[in-house]
This record gives structure tokens, sequence and C-alpha cells, in this order.
């Protein structure tokens, strides 16, 4: 089944994860106006309570951690590295720390393996959310997608990727240390 949802329907499907979650995020850019990655982009110092908005995620996190559940991220860095993805870089310490395990793949890695072109979610092995953006990369509509052929060759592509993917800190230091990082 291919059916569009609502955002309430997608957040939903966090709430009955029983085994696993996994994001795939391509898109580099989101168009979002979060007055702490202003403030970074301008080098300001950004405060805890600033994050605050994020304080609920992290609890989300912390709870699939603690009841064994994991929450797999693979991000596609832009070669070069967007104002947004730099942001996402420094900022990703607290996701790892609450129990994400977020890793990161260069773009021209992942178009040789065929990735897509588009952001989506594998919850629990059985279920597929695609995210659909226009072309300011503005989100639309997401997609629940159930059939298992669909399913199936989700989970393909998140077997693709994985092995390529660098976990957080070691693509973080390897970043800072070839001068990419803002």
């Amino acid at each position: 089944m291919r059916k569009r949802i609502s955002v309430e329907e997608f957040g939903e499907q966090f709430s009955t994860v029983k085994q696993s979650s996994w994001r795939w995020e391509c898109q580099g850019d989101y168009p979002i106006d979060h007055e702490s990655m202003k403030k970074w982009l301008a080098k300001e110092p950004i405060s805890q309570e600033e994050y605050k908005e994020d304080s609920e995620w992290l609890l989300y996190i912390q709870g699939l951690n603690e009841a064994g559940i994991p929450f797999e991220r693979a991000r596609m860095v832009t070669e070069p590295l967007t104002d947004y993805l730099a942001w996402m870089l420094a900022v990703t310490n607290s996701n790892i720390d609450a129990g994400e395990d977020i890793r990161w793949c260069k773009e021209s890695s992942i178009r040789d393996l065929g990735m897509p072109d588009y952001d989506f979610y594998i919850f629990d092995d059985n279920r597929v959310v695609i995210f659909h953006h226009d072309e300011n990369k503005i989100f639309t509509h997401a997609e629940l997608v159930d059939d298992e052929a669909s399913v199936a060759a989700h989970r393909a592509l998140r077997e693709k990727v994985w092995p390529h993917a660098v976990p957080h800190r070691e693509f973080l230091f390897e970043t800072i240390k070839n001068g990419v990082y803002h």
C-alpha cells in the first residue's frame, strides 16, 4: 500500500516503533528558520535553552536507547558543505549522546551507489515513510509505504549505504582536520 499521510500520521509512526528506526537524509539543505543556526553562522554563542525545541526529540531517542531500540541515521554531505550541514555537524553531538547513531556519507560516494534523491524512514523494517519536497526543497507531504517489495527495496538501499557511512564523531574530526568545518 502507498498512502499519502498527514504530519500527524507521520508523527504517529514514532510511537509505534518496536524494533528499529532508520533514516536517510540527502537534501543537503533544508529551508529552516532556526535561531540557533542563525547565531551559529554569525559565530554568536548559543545557550542550551535555545536547543529546547530539540529536547523532546532527545528524550525520545533516550527512551528508545534505554529500551534497546536502535535509531540510526545516514546523512549525505554535499561537496562543498552547505551552511545547513556545517551547522548540523556542529549540533549533532547531543543526538549522539542521547543514543542516536548518526553517520555521514560524501555526496560523490552516494551518487556512485545509486542512492535516491529523496529522504525516507524505515520503521521496524516493515514500513517506509518517504518525504516529498518541491524544487525549493520545501517539504510538501509524506507517503507511507508498506508493501513488501517497496520495503525490501528500501532495506536494500540501507544495506548498500550503511557500510559507507562514517560515524559522526569520526567524520567531524576528519572534517575539522581537513579544514572544511565552519
